[in-house]
């Protein structure tokens, strides 16, 4: 049986996208990281439930698109999806345009956003691989996973810049159907462990 599918996000939008993916994999020197970092640097804001954003906003909200070789991009991705954005974006060298550590809204009276780290497939080829590894790694840790209220699932979405659409691959730590947001946040941590470790296991996917 497959991973569960999340419904897309609607409104996924982006900027200079094409531009991004260009620069992903473009490496700089260390004289280009040092003008890079003193003439260009990125930062972000963090919001009372920890999101990451160009305006510190409590919940999903614009924020940057950062190059794997720009010098700020580990330091403007949120601290709890760090290591599972790296086991993608670094082991597996592929191009992530999106995460999210998870964040606690009900104080709010607004639904969680569980943790999950997106992609945009260089090519069809590409995305067939990396969702074959996804599919495999997610039916091993479901059926003995670190946290029973936690499974792996996945997102097929785009992500829309001008009249341009990408497909994106989004690959979650979700909330079992079964379980209350309290285990889920209290797993998490364990879950992610447990994926970045079996990710981390395979062979590159690109």
């Amino acid at each position: 049986m497959g991973l569960r599918r999340i419904a897309p996000r609607a409104h996924n939008r982006s900027d200079q996208v094409d531009l991004f993916m260009r620069l992903w994999d473009v490496p700089l020197d260390d004289a280009q990281m040092r003008h890079i970092g003193e003439h260009a640097p990125i930062s972000q804001k963090r919001s009372i439930f920890g999101n990451m954003n160009h305006e510190g906003a409590p919940y999903p909200a614009s924020s940057c698109l950062a190059s794997r070789f720009h010098p700020d991009f580990l330091a403007v991705v949120e601290p709890g999806v760090r290591d599972f954005l790296v086991a993608i974006a670094v082991d597996h060298n592929l191009v992530t345009y999106t995460s999210c550590e998870g964040h606690d809204y009900r104080p709010d009276g607004r639904r969680p956003d569980e943790r999950h780290v997106g992609l945009i497939p260089r090519s069809a080829e590409e995305s067939a691989r990396a969702i074959a590894v996804f599919e495999a790694v997610g039916r091993t840790l479901n059926a003995m996973p670190a946290s029973p209220a936690v499974e792996v699932a996945l997102m097929l979405n785009e992500v829309h810049d001008g009249q341009a659409v990408y497909p994106t691959i989004d690959l979650y730590l979700s909330k079992h159907a079964d379980a209350d947001w309290d285990d889920y946040f209290a797993g998490v941590d364990m879950a992610t462990a447990q994926l970045v470790a079996a990710l981390e296991s395979e062979q590159p996917i690109a």
